[in-house]
């Protein structure tokens, strides 16, 4: 009898323990409040966008499809987004993830696209419904700018204007209109 007090004694505290770890595994895990910065992107969006490349004799316009989902992926924490820009001559495509860092406030949009760009935007909330994301380099010796900037028309609608600049002076944009 002594033999079987003691499993069941063990059962019951390893039991505990288990429950305790559980519970505060799942608390540090919940969502980060400023991850939820991010959450109107969540789902699958349909649209139309154009592309513009102000080069040096003309402008290049290009019209183009546009799909992109977004999941909450690392429990909350973040959320990444796969988009896929096309027409009969082009595909474009992009996967993103995005997420807040708890010391310093500051929201980061990693992307890297099949063109073997990749970037690290910072990103801010101007308000409820404008999402402001920035990224700077140097290529050619030339300062380049892209400044984005997403804005929600509602939880089903939305624009977006990417544009990017070389010494100040534009060199190309991207934008449309999505919607769920």
């Amino acid at each position: 009898m002594n033999h079987l007090s003691r499993i069941i004694g063990f059962a019951i505290v390893a039991s505990s323990i288990l429950v305790i770890a559980t519970n505060s595994w799942a608390e540090a895990k919940a969502p980060a409040p400023a991850a939820s910065e991010f959450y109107p992107l969540l789902g699958k969006w349909h649209g139309k966008g154009e592309l513009v490349d102000f080069g040096k004799d003309h402008p290049v316009n290009v019209k183009l499809t546009l799909s992109l989902s977004c999941k909450k992926v690392s429990s909350g924490w973040a959320v990444a987004c796969n988009m896929m820009a096309k027409n009969g001559a082009m595909l474009m495509t992009e996967s993103d993830l995005m997420g807040v860092d708890p010391v310093t406030g500051q929201a980061h949009w990693y992307a890297v696209t099949n063109q073997g760009e990749t970037h690290d935007h910072l990103a801010k909330w101007v308000d409820a419904k404008t999402m402001k994301a920035h990224y700077a380099w140097t290529q050619g010796g030339a300062k380049m700018e892209e400044n984005i900037v997403f804005n929600f028309k509602g939880k089903k609608s939305a624009t977006w204007s990417s544009v990017v600049t070389a010494d100040g002076k534009r060199a190309g944009q991207f934008s449309g209109t999505i919607s769920k």
